[in-house]
């Protein structure tokens, strides 16, 4: 599941709300970007799960990193990547 880079210079300031359907699961994320950078990432929807939680690590990183295409985390790569594509989602709202 390839996450594309958005750039972040082309993306309004707003709130964005983004989605990625995996595995019979809707995962959700609201994301606020003010003045081209990300300035909150939070996980509206996602599974209960140990691995689960752990993948919402990812939002540490594209918050440190400022870019929405870091490194899943490791032992929960397919939810970190379903997050990572409801964040592409949100962010592609603004452009």
């Amino acid at each position: 599941m390839p996450i594309d880079h958005v750039d972040l210079a082309k993306v309004r300031d707003g709130t964005y709300q983004g989605d990625f359907a995996y595995g019979g699961f809707d995962y959700q994320v609201q994301v606020i970007v003010t003045g081209h950078q990300i300035t909150d990432i939070a996980v509206v929807k996602n599974r209960s799960t140990r691995h689960a939680k752990m993948a919402e690590g990812v939002v540490r990183r594209i918050l440190a990193q400022q870019r929405n295409d870091v490194d899943a985390v490791s032992g929960a790569t397919t939810t970190s990547k379903a997050l990572l594509m409801a964040v592409e989602r949100a962010l592609n709202k603004g452009i």
